[in-house]
């Protein structure tokens, strides 16, 4: 079996503690996940999204303010 390649920077989640993704009795919502809490939380994750986001010409730097700004954005 292959293994995967797993980027280093995501390497923390293999050491997440057992949390609900979902709440007992409760319809999913993204703000009671106990799952998306804590992976909001870790800087790693953080810095590896704004890298994914940079790498994929999402978000583009502006030497000249020292802002960063997405690609769609129209001022609203």
């Amino acid at each position: 079996m292959r293994k995967k390649n797993i980027n280093r920077k995501l390497k923390f989640a293999a050491n997440m503690p057992p949390l609900y993704h979902t709440l007992p009795g409760e319809k999913y919502h993204y703000s009671k996940s106990e799952v998306l809490d804590w992976l909001s939380k870790r800087p790693m994750l953080i810095e590896y999204i704004y890298e994914q986001a940079s790498n994929a010409g999402l978000i583009i730097y502006d030497s000249a303010t020292g802002i960063w700004t997405g690609v769609e954005y129209d001022g609203d």
